[in-house]
């Protein structure tokens, strides 16, 4: 006889929702700067513990927004997580995060993290973490998919291997700031789970 995690006492945490945000922070001290990048994101009462990359199927994209009325001060909280920091002045840093998922709800998708990124547009980046995104997705059907021969910037909805997928990011960059502070940004996909 097989039994349901529920009916074997295992607890499944299994995300229902997710939200894209992102935020830059300057400080003179480091972790402050960090601090600072979360309050700009709208997430810094929550205390994160930094997840890999698959989305639940079924899992549904919400707005920021809404995503933010969702949370709660101090809980603990699943993310994704890109960050990159600078203390050279006029420096470029850039973080991002690429999706891609299946639309068919029964199916899992993909995140992709970009961090510790210097010197690079934010366009650039964004382009990379989606074609990340779709390889990691496409590759569990055609294990000689690339990514790179079907990104079409701007593009959201796409057609692979016979699927719909849809493909979204959030990419934050910043330059450096004077006097030698730390600048950091931050991009956080963050889950949302029900009761």
């Amino acid at each position: 006889m097989v039994l349901s995690l529920q009916q074997s006492g295992i607890m499944a945490i299994v995300p229902t929702h997710f939200f894209f945000t992102k935020g830059t922070g300057v400080h003179q001290k480091g972790m402050r700067a960090f601090e600072e990048a979360l309050r700009d994101a709208g997430v810094h009462t929550c205390n994160f513990i930094k997840t890999s990359s698959v989305i639940p199927p079924g899992c549904k994209l919400i707005s920021r927004e809404e995503g933010i009325k969702l949370l709660r001060s101090g809980q603990i909280t699943f993310a994704i997580m890109a960050q990159s920091q600078t203390n050279e002045p006029g420096q470029i840093i850039t973080a991002g995060i690429g999706m891609a998922q299946p639309k068919d709800k029964t199916e899992h998708g993909f995140l992709t993290e970009a961090e510790e990124i210097i010197g690079r547009t934010a366009e650039d980046v964004e382009q990379d973490v989606i074609e990340m995104a779709i390889e990691n997705l496409v590759t569990q059907w055609n294990p000689k998919f690339d990514g790179e021969k079907v990104f079409r910037k701007g593009k959201k909805n796409y057609k692979l291997e016979g699927r719909d997928v849809l493909v979204d990011s959030i990419v934050q960059s910043a330059q450096g700031a004077e006097k030698n502070q730390f600048t950091i940004v931050v991009a956080l996909a963050v889950f949302i789970y029900e009761n």
